[in-house]
């Protein structure tokens, strides 16, 4: 069912010329409205001069589950996985249809274990199969903090049929299949205690390296231990949360969300005919925090947190943790992007070099140097600014919007960042061109009926792809379990 097929980001100039007349007037009407302060941005934060624009053009609804996704190499189809269910979702040109599902069996869940979920996705560059995490969810391990190792679920594609499976480490998160077809990484992340990363028995997550090299049916795996140099909050805990694999195969970055992290694992090649974890050297990199400056006080419908009413004048400045989820990395292997959500800072009271943090979150997105992990720039308080100009929901005392996952892109000649942002059901494009100049190009809603609602999202999207054939994004959206088809229009001035 497509509930707003057609549907526009509400800052975008239209891509047809006689609705732009109607639009200003439209948006002008509403802004009148507005309590004095409420919309006055620098022009970072709506960039009304860029030429390239994201348009709402389908939402797939009555999902079984759509918590992460992945997409083929023609963009033709993708995968999405959430609870028990992966959908074969078709992708056209403005529209999306379900062609099969496949549900999760006692025969593939982790051993020991009476229930799993599935996690994160990726689709071998032929096309040919996918590889799905399953993660224990049976509540009798973890309640006692006795979480089984899980699993990867090979499925041929697209007749949704098993080819193999392989045990891999504590709660993979996250599932990346190398460009090159030889390999696989998996983020174990074992966060069976969360709320106490400070225990120093919590069991250490890992990055897992399947062996592909004798197809999806005879799978091997390595779990690669992350050390803990260079981890400034819990480095017996490292928690991986998100992987990806640079375009050449040649190195893994791996996010360490509650360790305010990223890993960078290097592949030897050629790969050795037998895998150990010895060969693969680790690397890790701080990636700091940043002073934003936003709302910070109230629930998300309350007080100053009511997105039909924002007021500016309330913005506060607060320090914190960029602590990120999502991670990608550029088509040229230069620079990895990440999303940057905050996480536990207040649950565990965590400092950074006698700065004491905030709960608030950073609210943006970060490139660094993919070698040296240096911070080159960021996109400031862009995203908040834009989010609160829409009248979209956000967590103003915790997180705010939420950058949850990034995809990254060329179109037109410029590299740009695709930003779920789980709080506000909307997605961000980023051009990240110049690192050290990051600019907002346009903010698009995917779920209206939020829009100055005083309302909680009711999308909360988390995955999301960039689909270089057909220059469109895809997104998941676990709480409406959902998915948006956006296309990227390339615009004259």
């Amino acid at each position: 069912m497509n509930l707003n097929s057609g549907v526009k980001s509400l800052v975008a100039s239209m891509v047809k010329p006689k609705l732009k007349a109607s639009f200003k007037l439209a948006l002008l009407s509403t802004l009148a409205g507005l309590p004095l302060g409420t919309l006055i941005f620098p022009p970072q934060a709506i960039a009304q001069n860029a030429t390239i624009r994201g348009e709402v053009v389908f939402t797939l609804t009555d999902l079984a589950g759509a918590e992460m996704l992945a997409v083929t190499k023609d963009g033709r189809h993708a995968l999405v996985v959430g609870a028990k269910t992966a959908t074969l979702v078709a992708i056209e040109d403005n529209a999306l249809t379900v062609e099969g599902t496949w549900t999760l069996t006692d025969e593939f869940l982790p051993a020991g274990s009476a229930d799993a979920e599935l996690t994160g996705v990726s689709i071998s560059p032929d096309g040919a199969f996918a590889l799905i995490g399953v993660k224990d969810a049976d509540d009798a391990n973890l309640d006692t903090f006795d979480e089984m190792p899980g699993k990867v679920v090979a499925l041929s594609l697209p007749d949704l049929e098993p080819l193999g499976h392989v045990t891999v480490g504590r709660g993979p998160d996250s599932v990346a299949i190398a460009p090159n077809g030889q390999f696989a990484a998996v983020a174990n992340e074992d966060e069976e205690n969360e709320e106490d990363l400070t225990n120093l028995e919590n069991g250490a997550g890992t990055v897992s390296i399947i062996d592909l090299r004798r197809g999806p049916n005879r799978m091997t795996q390595v779990e690669v231990p992350i050390p803990p140099d260079n981890i400034p909050f819990f480095p017996h805990d490292p928690q991986p949360e998100t992987v990806r694999i640079a375009a050449d195969s040649s190195f893994i970055v791996a996010t360490l969300q509650e360790n305010n992290a990223v890993a960078r694992i290097e592949i030897p090649s050629p790969l050795p005919k037998r895998l150990t974890p010895d060969i693969f050297s680790v690397q890790n990199f701080d990636v700091g925090v940043r002073t934003g400056f936003g709302l910070v006080q109230d629930k998300v419908g309350e007080g100053s947190c009511r997105s039909g009413s924002y007021d500016l004048s309330l913005r506060q400045e607060f320090t914190s943790a960029r602590e990120p989820d999502g991670i990608a990395i550029t088509p040229d292997g230069r620079y990895f992007v990440t999303a940057d959500e905050d996480n536990l800072t207040n649950v565990n009271n965590q400092s950074y070099e006698g700065i004491l943090l905030s709960p608030h979150g950073t609210r943006s997105i970060s490139v660094f140097d993919a070698t040296t992990g240096e911070l080159l720039g960021d996109s400031g308080n862009s995203i908040e600014e834009s989010i609160i100009a829409l009248g979209l929901p956000q967590r103003c005392n915790s997180k705010g919007p939420e950058p949850e996952v990034v995809s990254v892109g060329v179109v037109n000649g410029r590299t740009l960042a695709f930003v779920a942002i789980e709080r506000s059901d909307a997605i961000t494009i980023h051009d990240i061109s110049n690192p050290r100049n990051v600019q907002l190009l346009d903010t698009v809603v995917l779920n209206p009926d939020v829009v100055r609602a005083n309302q909680e999202a009711g999308f909360e999207p988390e995955g999301i792809e960039f689909i270089p054939a057909t220059n469109q994004v895809i997104v998941s959206n676990p709480e409406g379990n959902a998915m948006s088809l956006v296309n990227i229009n390339v615009m004259p001035r």
